[in-house]
């Protein structure tokens, strides 16, 4: 679990939530795919100790 602002939630909720804002901050609805793809980089790099090296392994396998 993960506690932000008061409130817990399950890393993937947390991932979810940091990319929902992501999308929000561009301010480009439908956001694209590009978009995306840098933004989610960007944070794996940024979370790169809370993240599991085998969920990252196989996001690059399927990006590929």
């Amino acid at each position: 679990m993960i506690n932000y602002q008061g409130e817990d939630f399950t890393e993937t909720e947390f991932y979810g939530r940091e990319i929902l804002q992501a999308i929000q901050l561009t301010n480009k609805f439908p956001t694209p795919k590009k978009v995306l793809i840098d933004m989610l980089e960007e944070m794996i790099h940024e979370q790169l100790d809370l993240i599991d090296k085998e969920e990252l392994n196989h996001y690059i396998h399927a990006k590929k």
